[in-house]
């Protein structure tokens, strides 16, 4: 491989039922399209619900995923992507302003640093959690609203708006754990739902107002983006999994076959309406905590852009219908943008979450530190997604 013409970028996502690896080669010449060289998905063991539960079986599934790739891509490989995924991961919007420092009054990046710092501050009710993002959505330079960073430009009031992106502490120390066990050179930790936003919504719906639903199996995530800034991720410890145990109790019948019929694949004579019913609660239910986070940003049922639905629990029969009906929003489903973004490498979005985070390795390289990585949890992301924006 010719390093000067492309690179090899490892996206690594842990879900609560299963496990994927996606290795890319990315050329320098932005011509060329990204060319998938693997893809691989085992069962996840150690994860409930989007908590981990058992540290070393975790660790033992990331090292078997790896242990999938070739060597000599291994050898070659440029930077290692993973995700964080944890059910409570949530984000905040706080505003702050200062006074520069700069004698000249000119902006500085001391300047920007203290007002990010002072904006965390403010922030209340983070007890337990550890901010992971932090990206700038605005910033005023004597009220006036700027394009961009103010760094270099000229003025006294500085006032930043911030998105905070939080996880549960013991989550993070427990990731931790799990990366020292392995020992896996890994130079960036991503928020799934932002990697999986890079493939399955674009600007034009990032700019008019849209949110991205991924219905997995224990957990539910949702990212809204509007004006081309995120301004709300968060993920719910309820998912498809939560229907198939619901059908179970309803129809009193075991989990396996629970399954087959919330999936289609049943021989056995049941109620038809009071299988849906079962399914139309547990969404409405849902719907409910969708709402709740869509409301704490004066979103609910006003995004244009509407829904854009993935993830496994996504392909139940009517579920794009019934999240319509309870969200009062559009809904279309994602494959149609994976295919296109992949330049049809990718047929459907249950890969885009490791697709997306091949795209948010560091431009340059830096030695595997791994005390440093969660060190730097909390740097500013916004710098890798510039780069994807047309």
């Amino acid at each position: 491989m010719n390093k000067e013409k492309s690179h090899i970028i490892i996206g690594i996502d842990v879900g609560s039922n299963s496990s994927k690896i996606c290795v890319i080669k990315h050329h320098l010449d932005k011509r060329l399209p990204p060319e998938i060289l693997d893809l691989k998905e085992i069962p996840t063991e150690g994860i409930h619900k989007g908590n981990i539960v058992d540290e070393k079986e975790l660790a033992n599934t990331v090292s078997r995923l790896f242990s999938y790739i070739k060597k000599d891509v291994v050898k070659n490989k440029s930077h290692i992507v993973l995700s964080l995924n944890a059910a409570g991961i949530s984000s905040i919007i706080n505003n702050t302003s200062i006074v520069g420092s700069s004698i000249g009054d000119e902006v500085t990046k001391t300047d920007i640093d203290r007002l990010e710092k002072e904006a965390l501050i403010s922030v209340s009710n983070i007890k337990n959690k550890k901010v992971i993002h932090t990206i700038p959505i605005k910033y005023k330079l004597d009220h006036n609203e700027i394009q961009g960073s103010p760094i270099g430009m000229f003025g006294k009031r500085i006032e930043g708006k911030f998105l905070f992106v939080l996880a549960p502490t013991l989550y993070v120390e427990k990731i931790e754990n799990v990366l020292n066990e392995i020992n896996l050179p890994i130079e960036e930790v991503v928020v799934g739902p932002f990697a999986e936003c890079i493939p399955l919504l674009n600007k034009k719906q990032r700019v008019a107002g849209t949110a991205l639903i991924n219905i997995g199996h224990s957990t539910t995530s949702l990212l809204v983006y509007e004006n081309n800034n995120p301004t709300l991720v968060t993920i719910l410890p309820v998912g498809s999994n939560d229907i198939t145990n619901d059908i179970a109790l309803g129809l009193q019948i075991s989990l396996e076959e629970a399954e087959e019929i919330k999936l289609g694949v049943s021989g056995l004579a049941y109620s038809k309406r009071k299988f849906e019913e079962i399914v139309e609660a547990r969404v409405e239910f849902i719907c409910e905590k969708i709402n709740a986070e869509l409301e704490k940003i004066g979103r609910k049922e006003l995004l244009p852009g509407g829904i854009v639905l993935t993830g496994g629990g996504s392909k139940l029969t009517k579920m794009d219908y019934m999240i319509k009906s309870n969200l009062k929003l559009p809904v279309k489903f994602a494959n149609e943008e994976i295919k296109n973004f992949s330049d049809g490498q990718l047929k459907d979005s249950s890969f885009a979450r490791v697709y997306g985070l091949t795209f948010l390795a560091p431009v340059i390289s830096t030695n595997y530190n791994l005390k440093k990585i969660f060190n730097e949890f909390s740097k500013n992301i916004s710098n890798l997604f510039k780069k994807l924006l047309p």
